[in-house]
């Protein structure tokens, strides 16, 4: 036996909204059977696991130990990371190169890290 993912899921106080950004970064749209204001959130595309977001009432204080790692689909990942900023997410940490290699450290709208490399070789 073994285990198969099931859901990426994030805490946040406000699930909804949390949701709505990542449905604009990933290109599948929120459930349609959710709406502001549910403590319980999902996106489900059919090409890969369940993002799931619940509400909270902490706020992150701390360093993700486990994240999500991104790759840009139809553009070069500097364009797709000006997309995301322009889109709520913030720079925290810029690794990359200037012969193309290395990423960039993001947060989302809630504070999550997450990384853009660069697109698949």
């Amino acid at each position: 036996m073994v285990s198969f993912l099931r859901n990426v899921a994030f805490d946040c106080a406000d699930p909804y909204a949390l949701a709505t950004f990542w449905a604009d970064v990933i290109g599948h749209p929120v459930h349609p059977g959710c709406s502001p204001g549910d403590a319980e959130v999902v996106i489900e595309p059919e090409d890969g696991p369940r993002w799931y977001f619940q509400a909270v009432p902490e706020p992150k204080t701390l360093k993700n130990r486990v994240h999500v790692c991104l790759r840009p689909g139809d553009r070069d990942r500097d364009a797709e990371i000006d997309r995301l900023l322009a889109l709520g997410a913030t720079l925290a940490d810029d690794r990359r190169e200037p012969d193309g290699t290395g990423w960039a450290v993001l947060q989302d709208p809630a504070g999550n890290e997450f990384c853009m490399t660069r697109p698949q070789s």
